[in-house]
Parts: structure tokens; sequence; C-alpha cells
């Protein structure tokens, strides 16, 4: 009876999703959630494009457009270049910003405590149909190049705040990992986003931030962490929880003790900080 049950059970999944079909792990147009940002004094970093239904946001990491020590931008001008949230369209998305003008017209704004930062990009214009709206570029952005498709938003309903992320689950972390790879022997596309998978392996509730068992590198700092939960063996839901901030480092100390010499070396430990959308959302309310 058991033995039967199981084999009712494979059927109906496999009448569920499909026989035969391939099916990816995570729905298709979210492959296109990540945007390179090139800033013309030579640095990159990731991000992704916000929707209230109302604006469009970039977010990233605050460092990769604001100096650490310094405070202020970094940079002149900065080129966003994202992919058709339908795979099979090989056309891109490529947007050039006047960071100068944007920041001027107090259309950038950085977090007063955490390492986030949004740069208001465009307006809905026609919000009627929730998977295909015209966006009207503001002032100091500029559209290079556009796919068939247009830019895929991540929708503000399809986020999760703090209180909500789930320990153990499943996640993604996009971005663009520029630092990685050796350029006289390349092995990856810089201009093509990476995939890291792994789980919530905690959260620092006094930071509001989430430890992610996984690796990220220079370059995927402001890239989107997609969440999986699974409601049962055949439903699941995604959610953007938190923008990659840093990497958690793990540092050793060799002594000699001949001649009292110290030597200190700082790794990646595998894990890695994303702050969680809470703050992003405090900057979304723009004046």
């Amino acid at each position: 009876m058991k033995k039967l049950s199981f084999c009712f059970l494979i059927a109906f999944l496999l009448i569920a999703t499909g026989e035969g079909q391939a099916v990816r792990a995570i729905p298709d147009d979210n492959l296109a959630y990540p945007v390179l940002i090139r800033l013309d004094n030579g640095s990159t970093g990731s991000g992704f494009f916000l929707s209230n239904n109302k604006n469009i946001f970039l977010v990233t990491a605050a460092h990769v457009l604001f100096g650490e020590k310094s405070g202020g931008i970094i940079a002149k001008k900065a080129t966003l270049l994202s992919y058709s949230k339908d795979p099979k369209e090989t056309e891109r998305n490529i947007i050039q910003l006047d960071l100068l003008n944007l920041l001027a017209a107090n259309k950038i704004r950085k977090h007063s405590t955490e390492d986030v930062a949004i740069v208001l990009i465009g307006d809905v214009t026609d919000n009627n149909k929730p998977d295909s709206f015209e966006i009207k570029i503001l002032s100091g952005a500029t559209v290079l190049e556009k796919s068939p498709s247009g830019i895929l938003c991540v929708n503000i309903k399809s986020i999760k705040q703090f209180k909500d992320v789930l320990t153990a689950n499943t996640i993604y972390l996009f971005g663009h990992p520029t630092s990685i790879g050796i350029k006289e022997i390349p092995q990856i596309d810089p201009l093509r986003p990476l995939l890291r998978f792994g789980i919530i392996a905690g959260t620092n509730p006094s930071n509001k931030t989430i430890i992610l068992d996984c690796p990220s590198y220079p370059g995927n700092s402001g890239g989107p962490v997609l969440e999986v939960e699974e409601d049962s063996i055949i439903n699941r839901h995604f959610s953007i929880i938190g923008v990659v901030s840093q990497f958690v480092p793990f540092e050793e100390t060799w002594l000699n003790e001949t001649h009292k010499y110290k030597n200190f070396t700082i790794s990646n430990s595998g894990y890695a900080v994303a702050v969680s959308m809470d703050p992003v959302l405090e900057l979304t309310n723009l004046q």
C-alpha cells in the first residue's frame, strides 16, 4: 500500500510539473534581476531595479557609489547593464546615469547607518498591466539600449522584510563578481551575471542583517538575494530579502616564537552579509 501511494505521488508530480519538460530551479525572469554597475572611475558593482508601482529605483550597496571614508560620491557617471526578462532574447538594457546631476536633484540617497543606497531613475507611467508597464526615464538617466521586453524590476510586493526572513531556507545570490578569474585566461564573461547557491545561515537582529552560507567577492556588492520558501513539495515562493554588502573574513595569526614575528592573514570564510530590505524601503520614501 505504501509503495502504491508513493507511485501515485510520483505520477502526480510528473503530471503537475509536466513530464519531460525541463524546469528551472527559479522563475526564468529572475535571471534578469542583477544589474552590472560600471563607474567612470573604473570600479564596478552590482545592483537591481525596484518598483513600488509609482517609481523605478536602482538599489545597490552604498559603498559601490560612495566613498567609505569621505562619504562622497566616487564617480561622475555610471553605466547600468541588465538583460531581458525573457532568456531567449539576446538584446540588453543599457542606461547611463549622470550621478552628479541626479545627486544634485536629490535622486540619489544612501542610508545613514546601513550599507545601501538607491537612485531614482524613472516613473511608472502605465501600471494597468502588472507585467508590462511603461517607464518615464528622469533627467540624468539616458537609455542607450533596450531589449524588447524592457528592464525587469523587483516589485515591492515581492520582497520580505527582516522579521519574515527564515533561517535555513535556500537562497540564490545574484551579481557580477568581476574580481574573480584571470584576465589572461578568460573563463567567464564579465558582462554576464553569475549565481551562487546557499542557505540563510542566521541573522543579526541588532544590525538587521542576514548571514548567508554563501561566499561573495568584490563586484557582488549591491546584488540581490533571493529566498526560496517552500509551502509544500510543489509550491514555492520566491522573495528578494536583501542586498549583498560584504563577505565575512577569517583571520589567522602566525607567530614566530624565536624572533617574535607575527603574521596576519585574512581570507574569505565562505559566509556573506546581506543588508535586509528594511532600510531600502525607508529610502524609497523620497520626498
